[in-house]
């Protein structure tokens, strides 16, 4: 999820199927269909104050909040009644969520803690190291295991654990760790039914694809030579496709299947961005300074930008999908 200021913007992220974004704003926080972009839900400061992180549970009318004034605290907003439903606090401030139809995973600082939906009652915990980055990523397919990946220990790796069936407790049993890179990790994604992982490190030259099921490294995809701040990793819900947005301002966009090709690797916004792909073949990538960007690609490497689009001007839309 990306993170900073400008614009007034505080985080961005897409929704599990990608087809809305949440954008959480000093003055609030909105949320956009991609196709067509319309604006679906707009809260104002004086609704909700600064917003600091939102993670839509699929198109439900379920928003997860945390709001800048009380960082600790996790909030269930029903943006049908436009009422909050329930709420956990936390002994640290929260770093970062992402969720599934009937789970979320929360980072605080030493932990990632998955609650159930709608009750935000505790069903697992991963320990963590206190200075990893905020990272986690939970399958999204309600029909998949319910496979949460986080920081380990050891520098460089990851912990696997399925939370499907896990209780309430302490430390959830046998994480499975996957030695993924020999420095930090910067960002990681699960493919929506679990069975793939992506993972960069801080040097940010290479994107690595694992087998969940039996850790094998499947590729290792090439982004760049030079060092790069990837921001964002993501798969199509099919996992053929995985994508990547880095500080160096490109889209690049691979096959996650056979050669594992590299189909696109077109020239994007400088900004700090999240992106997002779909089945036939297109991309949107949403930044932190207000723009969207759309993007065809094709097998033979043809990639071309085909919209562009300042979201924060996009109006109003009273009826929100769900």
């Amino acid at each position: 999820m990306a993170r900073r200021r400008s614009s007034g913007i505080t985080s961005l992220g897409f929704n599990q199927d990608q087809g809305c974004f949440a954008c959480c704003l000093t003055s609030g926080l909105r949320i956009y269909n991609v196709d067509p972009l319309v604006e679906k839900a707009h809260y104002s400061r004086e609704e909700l104050g600064e917003v600091s992180l939102c993670e839509m549970v699929f198109r439900t009318n379920w928003l997860l909040v945390v709001r800048a004034r009380r960082p600790n605290s996790l909030m269930l907003l029903d943006d049908q009644q436009r009422r909050f439903r329930a709420e956990v606090v936390f002994k640290s401030p929260i770093r970062a969520l992402r969720a599934r139809k009937d789970k979320v995973a929360v980072v605080v600082t030493s932990s990632v803690q998955v609650l159930s939906l709608p009750s935000l009652a505790r069903v697992a915990l991963v320990r963590t190291p206190p200075a990893a980055r905020p990272l986690c990523a939970l399958a999204a397919d309600p029909a998949a295991p319910h496979l949460l990946a986080s920081p380990a220990h050891r520098r460089g790796s990851l912990q696997l654990l399925d939370v499907t069936r896990s209780v309430k407790g302490a430390q959830s049993s046998s994480p499975a760790v996957l030695g993924c890179h020999q420095t930090e990790l910067v960002c990681i994604s699960l493919s929506s039914n679990g069975a793939k992982l992506a993972t960069a490190s801080e040097r940010g030259t290479i994107i690595r694809l694992w087998d969940t099921a039996s850790k094998a490294l499947l590729h290792e995809l090439r982004r760049g030579s030079d060092y790069a701040d990837v921001y964002c990793i993501s798969f199509n819900w099919a996992g053929s496709l995985v994508s990547c947005v880095s500080d160096k301002g490109t889209l690049h966009v691979w096959a996650a299947r056979g050669a594992c090709a590299r189909l696109c690797a077109a020239a994007g916004p400088a900004a700090r961005a999240v992106c997002s792909l779909a089945d036939d073949c297109s991309a949107v990538v949403v930044c932190e300074d207000g723009t969207l960007h759309k993007f065809t690609f094709s097998a033979d490497r043809n990639c071309h930008r085909t919209d562009f689009e300042y979201f924060l001007q996009v109006g109003d839309d009273d009826e929100f999908l769900h």
